[in-house]
């Protein structure tokens, strides 16, 4: 009896051991309070930020017209001080879609996979946190003036994207970010959404310039896949008598 029980005590030590060694392994790879805070006080450390992003950054001060917010430039902290790795790109996408003889633009912001986010994505090469599709009346295919977007790092380990779509008689201003601990949100002329509830929102714009939003639980997408997910929901029944109403433009 004492033999056994011995064992199972050294059985139940090794167990501790590995299973403390596997969540500390875990967790060093997890945004944290700690590591929130250090951000800010490197955010207010002249020598933590990174003079090289700086200066190339103040060139590109005036480039355009982007969304709604002037593209500001601050001194950022050096991306490493988060830890190797825990950044390896962010980007968009954009594509022009059709509902018969209805014009869709979509935008998508995305993160490429990093030590901060790899468990979460399991394996995908980067995740989708926003998806716009825009019902619109006109197209500049030769100037792309009535249709831009940038996403935008300068808040590692938080990222943010924006852009705008003109229509004839609107403008749908947009904005969305994630942050480290993979909340995210998106503010489109002024209405808010909680992308937790569904990282994908359609807007129609209505003739008399009011607009209708419908937000959709869409599964995880990458850069590569959203592409045909959004084939599939433009042929859905719900998306096409939404973006197909006669009060919209």
């Amino acid at each position: 009896m004492k033999k056994t029980l011995l064992i199972l005590a050294i059985l139940l030590t090794i167990y501790s051991c590995s299973n403390k060694s596997s969540e500390s392994k875990s967790n060093s790879k997890q945004w944290n309070l700690q590591q929130r805070e250090q951000l800010l006080k490197n955010r207010n450390d002249s020598t933590s930020w990174d003079r090289e992003m700086f200066n190339n950054d103040i060139k590109m001060i005036e480039i355009g017209d982007f969304g709604p917010f002037e593209i500001g430039v601050f001194p950022e902290p050096k991306y490493n001080l988060i830890g190797e790795a825990s950044f390896k790109g962010l980007g968009n996408r954009s594509e022009e879609f059709k509902i018969k003889d209805k014009k869709i633009l979509m935008n998508c912001f995305f993160v490429g996979e990093n030590r901060l986010n790899k468990n979460r994505l399991d394996g995908m090469k980067d995740e989708v946190f926003f998806q716009v599709l825009v019902l619109t009346d006109t197209i500049d295919n030769e100037n792309y003036n009535l249709n831009k977007s940038i996403a935008i790092s300068r808040n590692h380990p938080d990222y943010l994207g924006q852009g705008f779509i003109k229509t004839k008689n609107n403008r749908i201003d947009y904005l969305a970010f994630q942050t480290a601990e993979n909340n995210a949100y998106a503010i489109i002329n002024s209405r808010i959404f909680d992308l937790s509830f569904g990282k994908t929102i359609l807007i129609a714009p209505q003739k008399n310039k009011s607009l209708k939003s419908y937000q959709i639980k869409s599964p995880d997408l990458t850069s590569d896949s959203v592409s045909d997910y959004t084939k599939k929901l433009i042929s859905n029944k719900q998306t096409i008598s939404f973006f197909g109403k006669k009060e919209n433009i």
